[in-house]
C-alpha cells in the first residue's frame, strides 16, 4: 500500500468513528465527496488541510467514498444553484466572503455540481474547451430573524422561489442574503426542498484538437441566445434639483412606483438614474411623476430603447433580423466629410473648433439635425435632411467658411443621399448639452436671448440695476420702485418651486428666498427685494454654466454608446443603417473611417487602426487585424473599412457596463457628503429659529426696533441657506470622478476617491499585476526517463486545457508550437483544480498531477534526484515559476519552468510610491526564489515580499494589515492609514474585497472588475499614481470648500449681529460662495490641474531614471580603466 492509500484509509476510519451515516431520505443532508487524500484538520493523521469542499471528489469505483457532510445546527438552510462562470474558484471564494459577513449566517457549504444529463454532457464536451464552468450548488445555513409582515416580499420577478414567506412573518436574514446576491450580480436559482441535488462524480473533458485548447475568442454561436431584457436604465435631467435636500422627495416620488428597482441622484449635474422594468413603467411616466411636483424632469436617455428583446433560436433570430431591416426610416441621412485640419485639435477642445460655429450660423435645426467631429480620424459626420439641405451645399459652406489653408483639402467622403444611408427613427430624442449652440429656428431666432438665459431673468436684472440707481441721490429715489418689477419678473418661478416644496412639508432654499423677498417688500425695501429675486434667479443659470464642464465630461462618456450600426444585409451585401440598440448578436457590421464600433465583436475583414482612448485612456490608436476583438464605442481612425461580427448586444457590451459603473459612482454619496448634509440639517433650522425670533420678538419694543431687527432676521434667513455648503462636496467628487474616467480609471464613488487620498500601504499581487501575465516556457526536463519530451507536453496540454490560469495557456501553447497532436478521443476525467497547488485528473486510466512543489510534498510524491532539485532552485532564482508533472504510482515524470515579464512601468511606480512615503508589499503564490527575483527588479526589500501564499493566505494577510491600522474611518479627516490592494482577479479576488480599496487591472478577470473599487481599464500602473494624486487633490479641495463656506457664513452672521450687513450683500455672499466653491471643485477638470499632477509624476519618474542612468554610468566607469576616464 502506497502513502496515498495509507493516508486515505486512516482518514476514512477516522471519519467513520467521528460520525454515523445519516439517513439519505432527508433532503437537507448533503452528500459530499473528498479527495483520495482525506483530511479533517482535527487529528494528527489530518494535520494538513484539505482542498476546498466541492473542488475534488472520489471516483465512483470506491464504495467508501460516500462520506456525508456534517449537518449544520442552523435552523434554516437554503440551497442555491449559482452560475459560476469562467472564474469559478475565485467567484466562489468571494461569494463565501460576502455571505459570511452577514449577521445570522452560520455556514456556507460549497457542494459538488448537479448531476449532468447526457445532453448536458454532450454540450459540456463540445468543441469549445474553454466554456464556462458548470453551475455550482451551495447551501447556506442561517438563524432566521423575523418581523410581522402582511405582504409577500418578492426579491426577484425572475425567480418565484425567492418569494419566501413563513406564515405571517418576513425572514429578514433571508432577504439580506438575497439582496447581497443581487448587489454582487450573482445569477442564481433557489432550489426547492423537494429537488434532489445530484452529485457529479465523473467530470469529463474531451479534447478534439490542440488548437481548441488555446484561449478562444468569443464564439458568436455560443452567445446568440439573448435573454429577454427585464431591466433598463433611464436618465432624467431634473432642473429642480438645487442641493441634497431634494434627494429625499425625489426618492419618495419614484421609489414607490411599480417596476422601479434602483435609483441614484447626482446633485452636481442634476441627473437622476433609474433602473426599472420598461414593461411595467416607461421613462415618460417616470418623468411625469416628477413633473407633477414641478421638478422640471426631462428624458436624457430612455433606457427602453437600448433593451434587446429578441429571442435566440434560429427561426426567431432570422425573423427578428428581417424585422430590424424593415424598421421605419426617418427623413435624415448621414454624410461624412474629411477635414485634415481637425488633427490639430484635441477631443477635449473640440467645442472651440470653428466648424461648429459655421454650421450653426448657416443652417436651421430641421435642416441639419446634429453633427459629430473626431480629431484622429479627421472626419465630420452630419445628419441632415437631403430634401432641404444637400451634402454638396454643406460642402460649399465648409469650403467658404474655412478659408484658412491650415484646414487642408476638404473632401466629401460619403454622400448619405447618394449612397442611400437613410437613418432609422430613434425611440428617444437626443439632446445637445452645449448651451448657446442651438441652431436657428425657422425665423432665424433663438429660444433664449443669451446662452440659455431666459427673458424673464434678463428683465428682472434690468429692473434690479435701475433700482440700484436710487442710491445715486434723492432725485433718483423714485427708481427704487423698479425693484417691484425685478420681483415681478424674477420671483414667480422661485415662488412656484417654494409652493411645491411646502406641499411636501419641506422648507428649502426657494422658500427662504421667497420669504426674504416678500419680507423686504413688506418693509418697503424694494431694492433689497430686487437683489434677492434677481440674484437667486440667475444663480441656477450661473451654477449650470459653472458645472458645464463636469456635465460635458460625463456626457462624452455616455455619448460613446453608438446610436447607429451599419449592418451588412446577408442576402444582398448592402449596408443598412439600424439603431444600435436593435443590433442582434452574430451579424456582420461595416465600420468605416470615423465610425464607432456599435457593439463588442471580432474583426472578420480588413485591417485598420482603432482609437480606444475613450475606453482605456490610451492615446495611441491600436491596429486591428482579422480575428482580433474590438470594443463598443471605439472609433475606426484608419484609412480602411473594418467588417466585424458582433459578439454581444449594445446593452451587454463592456462599454455599457462601464457607463453604468460611472453613473453609479456619480450617484453614490461619500461619508463626507453625508456628514456635511447632517451638519446642514442642524445648521439651517438653528439659524431659521434665530431669524424667526428676530422677525417677531423686537416688534414688542416698538415699530422702529421691529423694522430694524426684522430686516436683520431676513438676512439670517438668507444666511441659513445651506446650498453653498451642501454643493461644495458633490461637485468636487463629480469633477474628480469625471477626470479619472476620461483617463480610463473607473472609481466607484466619491468615498473610494476619498480613500485613495489616504492610502499609506499598497499591496500588489505579482502575476498579471506587476508582471504582464504572459508566460513563456523556458525549461522542460524529463525526470526518470519514463516519458519523452513530447509525451510530457501532451499530458501537460490535456491537464491544463480546462484551466483559465495564464500559466495554463502558456503550457498549451508550448505544446502546439512543438507540434504535439492530440487524438479526439483523449479524455481528462475528474479534472479538479487544487487551489494554490495545481490540477489533477485521470488520463489514460492514470491519475495525473500537475502543480507546484507544495502539491507534490502534500501527496508524498516529491522524491526527485538532487540534480533536478538544484535546477529548480536555479530556475526559481532567475525569476521563473517551477512546476512538476507526476503520475500516481510512478512519481514525478517531468519538471518545467515558465517565465513572466515585468511590466515596463512597475519599477518606476514602486519607486514613486516609496518617494511618497507609501509602503509597498508584494504577494505571490510563487516560490521564494521567483518572488525575490521579481521583487529585486522592481526595487522591493526582501521584508516586503510575501511568497508561497494560497488565495486564502492573501486574504488573511490583507486582513491582518487592516487590523494593525488604528484609524479605519474613511471620512474626510479619518482613514489616514488605509490599505490598497492591486490585482488582476486570478486567485486574488477575495483579497481585493477585503482591502480598504481594491484596484483591478482591466485586462484581468471580469469578477475582479465587478468586485473592486477602482478599475484601471488599460492595466497601466501609472494610472494608479494618477488616481491617488487626484484623491489627495479632492480631499484638499473639499476641505477648502467646506472651510470657505463655513467662514463666509460666520462672517455674515457676525456682521449681521453688529448691523453691518444688508440683504444685497447677504445674497451676494450666498450666491457668490456657491459659485466659488463650484468653480474651485471644477478646477480638477482643468488642463492646468491635470498637467500639474502629470508633471509631478513625470518629475518623480525622471528622478528614478536619472539615478538608474547614473548607476549605469558608474558601472561603466568601473569597467573601463582609469586612462579612459577623460573619454567618458
Amino acid at each position: 500500500m502506497d502513502i496515498n492509500q495509507m493516508q486515505f484509509a486512516n482518514g476514512l476510519q477516522h471519519h467513520k468513528k467521528k460520525k454515523k451515516k445519516t439517513s439519505t431520505k432527508n433532503n437537507d443532508d448533503v452528500t459530499t465527496f473528498f479527495s483520495p487524500v482525506l483530511f479533517c484538520g482535527e487529528c494528527s493523521p489530518c494535520a494538513a488541510p484539505p482542498p476546498a469542499i466541492g473542488d475534488v471528489w472520489l471516483t465512483d469505483d470506491d464504495e467508501e467514498s460516500n462520506i456525508e457532510a456534517i449537518t449544520s445546527t442552523a435552523n434554516s438552510p437554503i440551497r442555491l444553484r449559482i452560475d459560476s462562470g469562467h472564474e469559478a474558484t475565485g467567484r466562489m471564494d468571494v461569494l463565501r466572503t460576502l455571505l459570511m459577513d452577514l449577521d445570522g449566517v452560520t455556514h456556507v457549504h460549497m457542494l459538488p455540481p448537479p448531476l449532468a444529463t447526457d445532453s448536458n454532457v454532450e454540450e459540456t464536451n463540445g468543441s469549445n474547451a474553454n466554456a464556462s464552468s458548470p453551475p455550482r450548488v451551495i447551501r447556506i445555513d442561517y438563524n432566521p430573524s423575523t418581523k410581522p409582515s402582511t405582504t409577500t416580499s418578492v426579491i426577484s420577478t425572475q425567480n418565484p422561489q425567492e418569494a419566501k414567506q413563513k406564515g405571517s412573518e418576513s425572514d429578514l436574514v433571508y432577504q439580506a442574503i438575497m439582496s447581497r446576491l443581487l448587489e454582487a450580480r450573482f445569477e442564481y436559482t433557489v432550489l426547492p426542498n423537494d429537488e434532489e441535488v445530484g452529485i457529479r462524480s465523473d467530470s469529463t473533458h474531451k479534447i478534439h484538437s490542440i488548437s481548441q485548447l488555446l484561449p478562444n475568442k468569443k464564439d458568436s454561436s455560443t452567445t446568440s441566445k439573448v435573454k429577454l431584457t427585464k431591466s433598463c436604465r433611464t436618465r432624467l435631467r431634473v432642473s429642480g434639483i438645487c442641493c441634497s435636500s431634494e434627494i429625499p422627495p425625489i426618492r419618495a416620488i419614484l421609489k414607490p412606483l411599480p417596476g422601479v428597482r434602483k435609483l441614484g441622484v447626482n446633485v452636481a449635474i442634476k441627473m437622476v438614474y433609474i433602473d426599472h422594468d420598461p414593461t411595467i413603467i416607461t421613462a415618460e411616466l417616470l418623468a411625469a411623476a416628477l413633473n407633477e411636483q414641478r421638478f422640471g424632469a426631462e428624458i436624457e436617455t430612455d433606457g427602453a430603447s437600448s433593451s434587446l428583446t429578441t429571442n435566440g433560436d434560429d427561426a426567431t433570430q432570422t425573423s427578428s433580423f428581417e424585422s430590424i431591416m424593415n424598421l421605419p426610416r426617418s427623413k435624415f441621412v448621414e454624410s461624412t466629410f474629411v477635414i485634415p485640419g481637425l488633427v490639430t485639435y484635441t477631443q477635449d477642445k473640440m467645442d472651440t473648433c470653428p466648424i461648429g460655429k459655421v454650421l450653426r450660423q448657416n443652417f436651421f435645426k430641421h435642416h441639419l439635425r446634429t453633427f459629430h467631429l473626431h480629431a484622429q480620424s479627421q472626419t465630420l459626420k452630419v445628419e441632415h435632411d437631403p430634401s432641404l439641405l444637400t451634402a454638396e451645399r454643406i460642402y460649399n459652406t465648409l469650403v467658404s467658411g474655412l478659408k484658412d489653408d491650415a484646414w487642408g483639402r476638404i473632401e466629401l467622403a460619403h454622400d448619405g443621399a447618394t449612397e442611400g444611408l437613410t437613418l432609422p427613427v430613434l425611440s428617444n430624442e437626443r439632446r445637445d448639452d452645449n448651451e448657446g449652440n442651438d441652431f436657428l429656428d425657422e425665423g432665424g431666432r433663438r429660444l433664449y436671448c443669451f446662452r440659455g438665459l431666459k427673458v424673464n431673468i434678463l428683465l428682472s436684472g434690468l429692473c434690479w440695476i435701475l433700482s440700484l440707481l436710487s442710491y445715486v441721490g434723492d432725485s433718483w429715489r423714485f427708481l427704487q420702485y423698479a425693484g417691484i418689477g425685478a420681483v415681478f419678473f424674477g420671483l414667480p418661478p422661485v415662488a412656484m418651486k417654494a409652493y411645491l416644496t411646502m406641499r411636501r412639508c419641506q422648507f428649502d432654499a426657494n422658500c427662504m428666498m421667497v420669504t426674504a423677498a416678500l419680507g423686504s417688500l413688506a418693509l418697503g425695501e424694494y431694492d433689497e427685494a430686487a437683489s434677492v429675486s434677481f440674484l437667486f434667479s440667475i444663480s441656477e443659470w450661473l451654477e449650470a454654466r459653472a458645472t458645464k464642464k463636469a456635465r460635458r465630461a460625463l456626457g462624452e462618456i455616455v455619448s460613446l454608446r453608438p446610436d447607429y450600426a451599419n449592418v451588412i444585409d446577408p442576402a444582398t451585401g448592402d449596408i443598412v443603417i439600424i439603431p444600435a440598440s436593435n443590433l442582434p448578436v452574430g451579424c456582420r457590421v461595416s465600420v468605416r473611417t470615423g465610425d464607432k464600433v456599435p457593439a463588442d465583436g471580432v474583426v472578420v475583414e480588413g485591417t485598420s487602426s482603432v482609437d480606444e482612448s475613450s475606453l482605456t485612456g490610451e492615446a495611441r490608436p491600436v491596429e486591428k487585424h482579422p480575428g482580433e476583438e474590438v470594443s463598443s464605442g471605439s472609433i475606426n481612425v484608419g484609412s480602411s473599412q473594418l467588417v466585424i461580427r458582433t459578439s454581444s448586444t449594445v446593452g451587454d457590451s463592456a462599454l455599457s457596463r462601464l457607463i453604468e459603473l460611472i453613473e453609479e459612482a456619480q450617484a453614490n454619496a461619500s461619508e463626507t457628503e453625508k456628514l456635511v448634509d447632517a451638519f446642514a440639517k442642524k445648521y439651517t433650522p438653528f439659524v431659521l429659529v434665530i431669524a424667526f425670533c428676530l422677525c417677531t420678538v423686537p416688534w414688542f419694543f416698538g415699530e422702529e426696533v421691529g423694522r430694524y431687527w426684522s430686516l436683520n432676521g431676513l438676512i439670517f434667513i438668507i444666511i441659513a441657506c445651506p446650498c453653498a455648503l451642501t454643493i461644495s462636496t458633490p461637485v468636487t467628487y463629480s469633477a474628480g470622478l469625471a477626470a479619472t474616467a476620461k483617463r480610463g480609471i473607473i472609481i466607484k464613488g466619491g468615498s473610494r476617491l476619498e480613500c485613495l487620498g489616504h492610502v499609506k500601504t499598497v499591496v500588489f499581487d505579482k502575476t498579471g499585476t506587476l508582471t504582464t501575465g504572459r508566460f513563456s516556457l523556458s525549461h522542460l526536463e524529463a525526470v526518470g526517463g519514463s516519458k519523452s519530451r513530447k509525451e510530457i507536453l501532451r499530458l501537460l496540454a490535456i491537464m491544463e486545457a480546462p484551466s483559465s490560469h495564464p500559466l495554463s495557456a502558456c503550457l498549451v501553447s508550448a505544446a502546439k508550437d512543438e507540434g504535439v497532436v492530440l487524438s479526439e478521443t483523449v479524455c481528462a476525467l475528474q479534472h479538479t483544480i487544487l487551489k494554490g497547488e495545481g490540477v489533477t485528473a485521470t488520463v489514460d486510466d492514470e491519475r495525473v498531477y500537475v502543480g507546484n512543489a507544495r502539491l507534490f510534498r502534500r501527496i508524498g510524491m516529491y522524491n526527485i534526484p538532487q540534480q533536478y532539485t538544484d535546477w529548480a532552485t536555479e530556475w526559481s532564482d532567475e525569476g521563473g515559476t517551477v512546476g512538476y508533472i507526476g503520475i500516481e504510482g510512478v512519481g514525478i515524470i517531468g519538471m518545467y519552468c515558465v517565465k513572466d515579464t515585468i511590466r515596463e512601468e512597475a519599477p518606476s511606480v514602486v519607486s514613486t510610491l516609496h518617494q511618497s512615503d507609501v509602503e509597498v508589499i508584494m504577494l505571490t503564490g510563487d516560490g521564494q526564489g521567483a518572488a525575490r527575483a521579481v521583487g529585486t527588479q522592481i526595487g522591493l526589500d526582501e521584508s516586503c515580499i510575501q511568497s508561497q501564499l494560497l488565495p486564502e493566505d492573501k486574504l488573511h494577510y490583507v486582513s491582518s494589515l487592516k487590523g494593525s491600522s488604528t484609524d479605519r474611518h474613511p471620512s474626510l479627516y479619518g482613514g489616514k492609514k488605509l490599505i490598497l490592494m492591486v490585482g488582476d482577479g486570478v486567485n486574488d479576488a477575495p483579497a481585493l474585497t477585503v482591502a480598504d480599496i481594491g484596484v483591478a487591472m482591466g485586462e484581468g478577470a471580469a469578477l475582479a472588475v465587478e468586485m473592486s473599487d477602482v478599475t484601471l481599464m488599460d492595466s497601466n500602473l501609472t494610472k494608479l499614481l494618477f488616481s491617488m494624486d487626484i484623491g489627495a487633490k479632492v480631499i484638499t479641495t473639499v476641505k477648502e470648500n467646506i472651510a470657505f463656506s463655513i467662514v463666509v457664513n460666520l462672517i455674515a452672521i457676525v456682521l449681521t449681529c453688529f448691523g453691518k450687513m444688508t440683504l444685497l450683500w447677504a445674497i451676494v455672499s450666498d450666491v457668490g460662495t456657491m459659485l466659488l466653491v463650484t468653480l474651485n471643485g471644477m478646477k480638477l477638470l482643468s488642463p492646468r490641474t491635470i498637467a500639474a499632477i502629470e508633471r509631478k509624476q513625470d518629475g518623480m519618474l525622471a528622478v528614478r531614471t536619472e539615478r538608474k542612468k547614473d548607476g549605469e554610468r558608474y558601472e561603466n566607469l568601473n569597467e573601463v580603466g582609469s586612462g579612459d576616464l577623460e573619454l567618458v
